[in-house]
Order: structure tokens, then C-alpha cells, then sequence
């Protein structure tokens, strides 16, 4: 451990009962609240130090739009939804306080990074850590270029795919009003490994392979740890009798859009601002870290220094994604591709810029998969 974590532990402990009597504190408890806080990421300050060399400021026109990660000489990644915005007018700032020029040279899309070719970089590149070290807790702290954390957070969820099609899919709607023990199938979806194992409404599901599965939320994590493809057993209830079958998971169904300013709406109570890409991503982390979108681009560190990931959305009050460094190495080691005309806004459209046209189906398909991920939003907020 490159430093004592024993203040991070107190503060993060009590951080929530004082940010909700913070408007019943006097100005003396709140200068004392101010002051711990101050102290904490002064404490991070040892753990971001590498990482901090080798982060950036990105800017469009004056207004810093993210952070950026160098990744190789010259060669930085941020957030492309922010930089598009106008890729003719980009610049990074140093931690030494230089500004230079930058250049849009690719993007990954599936992670919502773009490549920027910054002339005249002398930072270092930061070295990517191995994200399999984290556990579920593990803190973690945004690393800022002038050398001090931007923000802290811990690992609420290991890296998992947030693409529904990446997701293991039963067959079933379950009733969420059942007391259990067990999950009570409430509809099987026609031509779903469900379907075909025989599982038909009424039937209560109790095990999952060896694991007891006692409700709805207890079968949905253990599906998530599980792709489209693979084998289960599953044990269930069906009348007086038990049984046990083998189902292939499928893929989940793909769902429309709900409409921007229903999303909007959504996304702006509470008066949090969130990322305008925030799903949808491959493979990331999610934190607790609560995070500007602003801040996004910027390496992510462990307790021990190490650069497990690059910061990419904030996606809800207390829900922040993290590309994982396994999945960085991968997208460096293939060519990014070439903006889309859809994905550049404002004076950019139609000015030259070199672009890949996509296939329709596929533009489609994926304003169905935003949809369905914004339904699932309103049913988790009316849970």
C-alpha cells in the first residue's frame, strides 16, 4: 500500500449521513466536513501521481469538454461524444500548463473514445494496470494532469457488457410480486431456451446449476455472470413435481428509443448531469464515483498507483463507467475507424471530414437497443 487508506475508510463511512444532514450543520461542522474532505484527496495524491503524468486537458475552443489519457507517444484517448462537438477546433493542455493543437485520427466506437494526435506531446504514456486485482470495494480516484484526484469512489460491479445482445437471456418474465422461495415464471417468450426446455407459466424456478436461487433479483445475478450461448441446468417446481432441464441462453431482445427529452428529463432530476453517451458499452467497471461529464477521459487508479482503466461515462447519481485497461490494450492493438457523418454535430457536417457511412440496419438496431435501455430505466425507477 503506497499510503494509509484508514481516512479514506472514516470518511467514506460517514460521508452519506453528513452530505444529508449537510443543510442542518452549522458553518463551523460544515468548515470541519470541507476540511476532511480537502484532506482525503490530498491523501490520494501519492496514488495518481503516475497517472497524473500522463493525462491532459481536452478543450474545444476554451471550454474543457474532458480529460485525455496518453496512451503512446503523441497519441491520446478521450471522450469522442464531447470532442465531435467541433474536431477542427481541439486542443490539450499539459500538466507543465502548454497547450497544443490536437487532431481526431479514429474511433472506437464501441467505447465511445476517440484517438487524438497531439504534435509537440511530450507526456508519457501511462502504463495500464491489470483491472483483474479488483474486487468488489476496491477504491478507486480519477487521476487530474495537475497531479491531484479529480474524484474517489469505490467498485460497485466488476466488468460486465452492457449490451443486452452480450447478456445471457432465459426466456421468461418473472412475477416480481411472488414472496418465493423461488421465481415464479409468469410468461414464457416463445422460441427462447425457456420455450424449448419445457418451462411454461406457473412454474417456479428454485436452482440455477448448483445455486439456490431463492428470488427475482438472486436469478438475475446470476445470469448476468452468464453469455448468450451457454449451457444451464435449471431446477424447477412444476405443480407437486420437481424437474431439471438443460437451457441454452440466448441473447436479450433488442427494444426501441424512448424519446430524447424523456430521457433528458429523466436524467436531469435531482439536478445531476450525466453523460450524453452513458450506455451500451462492451465491457466496463462501474463505480460509485460520482463524477462531471467533464471528467471523463481521464485514467482511473487503484490504492496502489496502478491505471486500471480510462473514466468514460457518468451515467447516473452514483453510477460512473470505467473502460477496463484489458480492454484499452485490445482497442490499441487494431486500427480505429473513421468518424461517422452521424456522429459529427454543429459546423462540422458536411466540411470535408473524411467519414465511413454505417449500414442502416445497424443504425437502427442500435436506437432500439437505446430504447430498451431507457424502459428499463422507468421500470427500475418505479420498483
Amino acid at each position: 500500500m503506497r499510503f494509509s487508506v484508514s481516512s479514506i475508510l472514516a470518511f467514506v463511512a460517514l460521508a452519506p449521513l453528513a452530505g444529508a444532514q449537510f443543510s442542518e450543520q452549522s458553518p463551523e461542522e460544515q468548515a470541519l466536513l470541507t476540511g476532511q474532505a480537502s484532506e482525503l484527496f490530498k491523501s490520494l495524491v501519492p496514488a495518481v501521481a503516475d497517472a497524473s503524468g500522463g493525462a491532459v486537458e481536452v478543450r474545444v475552443w476554451r471550454k474543457r469538454v474532458g480529460y485525455g489519457t496518453v496512451v503512446a507517444p503523441g497519441k491520446v484517448l478521450t471522450k469522442w461524444s464531447e470532442v465531435r462537438r467541433d474536431v477542427k477546433s481541439l486542443s490539450c493542455r499539459t500538466g507543465e500548463d502548454k497547450w497544443l493543437p490536437a487532431v481526431v485520427s479514429g474511433v472506437y466506437s464501441d467505447a465511445d473514445l476517440a484517438v487524438l494526435t497531439v504534435e509537440g506531446l511530450k507526456a508519457k504514456p501511462v502504463t495500464l494496470g491489470d483491472e483483474k486485482t479488483l474486487k468488489l470495494g476496491s477504491f478507486l480516484a480519477l487521476a487530474r494532469p495537475d497531479g491531484e484526484a479529480a474524484a474517489m469512489g469505490v467498485v460497485s460491479v466488476l466488468p460486465r457488457s452492457l449490451r443486452s445482445s452480450d447478456r445471457a437471456f432465459l426466456g421468461i418474465v418473472m412475477d416480481l410480486e411472488f414472496e418465493g422461495p423461488g421465481v415464479l415464471v409468469r410468461r414464457v417468450e416463445p422460441g427462447t431456451g425457456a420455450a424449448n426446455s419445457g418451462l411454461t407459466e406457473g412454474d417456479v424456478i428454485v436452482r440455477v446449476n448448483q445455486q439456490v436461487v431463492n428470488g427475482s433479483f438472486e436469478l438475475g445475478t446470476v445470469l448476468q455472470r452468464l453469455e448468450p450461448g451457454e449451457k444451464v441446468e435449471i431446477t424447477y417446481q412444476s405443480g407437486d413435481e420437481q424437474k431439471t432441464v438443460g437451457v441454452e441462453l440466448g441473447g436479450r431482445p433488442r427494444a426501441p428509443r424512448i424519446p430524447y427529452n424523456r430521457m433528458e428529463h429523466m436524467n436531469n432530476m435531482g439536478g445531476h448531469r450525466y453523460s450524453d453517451v452513458k450506455d451500451g458499452f462492451r465491457n466496463v467497471i462501474q463505480s460509485d464515483m460520482q463524477l462531471k461529464p467533464e471528467d471523463c477521459g481521464a485514467p482511473v487508479v487503484d490504492l496502489e498507483g496502478r491505471t486500471i482503466g480510462i473514466a468514460v461515462a457518468r451515467a447516473g447519481r452514483i453510477k460512473s463507467f470505467i473502460i477496463p485497461a484489458s480492454r484499452i490494450r485490445e482497442f490499441l492493438s487494431s486500427e480505429p475507424s473513421k468518424p461517422r457523418p452521424e456522429d459529427l454535430v454543429g459546423r462540422e457536417r458536411n466540411r470535408g471530414v473524411e467519414v465511413e457511412t454505417e449500414d442502416p440496419f445497424e443504425v437502427m438496431r442500435r436506437k432500439m437497443e437505446e430504447m430498451r435501455r431507457l424502459m428499463q430505466e422507468i421500470e427500475d425507477m418505479e420498483k
